[in-house]
């Protein structure tokens, strides 16, 4: 394989492996398996999350709000925020309807074996 001597780095950073592996000349499947044995495809990819964070900051700073909700998404820290959908708020109701049905029928049931 003609990989250079500073190929690690150029892969990481690469946004295009295609573009790279024909500029190696040396096929794009070649190219990722000799990666994933060197571990070059993990760190091609925290890169690339780092890079991305990056400019989600970026944005955060001029409070665009998307990327606030992006950023708290990436970190771990977001909750729903609004009101339920509706589908599971009417499923929701459905499922207490029923169970108040049941303890209905079950408390008539019981007062005609009482009864008896």
């Amino acid at each position: 394989m003609s990989i250079p001597s500073d190929g690690k780095e150029q892969y990481v950073k690469a946004y295009a492996h295609r573009k790279l592996a024909k500029e190696w000349g040396i096929n794009l499947n070649s190219l990722q398996e000799y990666a994933q044995e060197n571990g070059w495809d993990v760190e091609h990819k925290l890169h690339w999350q780092d890079v991305a964070l990056e400019a989600l900051k970026m944005k955060v700073e001029e409070q665009e709000v998307s990327a606030i909700k992006e950023l708290l998404k990436a970190t771990g820290i977001s909750r729903p925020v609004g009101r339920p959908p509706k589908a599971e708020v009417q499923r929701h109701i459905a499922i207490e309807a029923r169970i108040a049905k049941e303890f209905e029928d079950d408390m008539a049931r019981l007062k005609l074996v009482t009864n008896d």
